[in-house]
């Protein structure tokens, strides 16, 4: 596969091929679009892929040191 670029605007769903691409017409393509998008945005996008533990802070892990910790538990034996 071969890669072009180009900026377009997308209008009700459609994405125009410019001009300087005629010889595409009618071939297959895989199609990336990369967009700017707004915070909101990136939340529905999250809330879509599933589960966001990325702003959970578990009280009983940040109490210790978890490198003393673990020293303690091998300890104990």
């Amino acid at each position: 596969m071969r890669a072009i670029e180009f900026e377009v605007d997308i209008q009700d769903g459609v994405v125009r091929i410019p001009d300087e691409y005629a010889y595409l017409m009618n071939k297959h393509a895989k199609i990336v679009v990369l967009y700017d998008a707004s915070a909101e945005e990136d939340v529905v996008a999250r809330q879509r892929e599933g589960i966001d533990f990325s702003g959970v802070i578990a009280p009983s892990l940040t109490a210790h040191d978890g490198v003393e910790y673990q020293r303690s538990q091998r300890d104990e034996w």
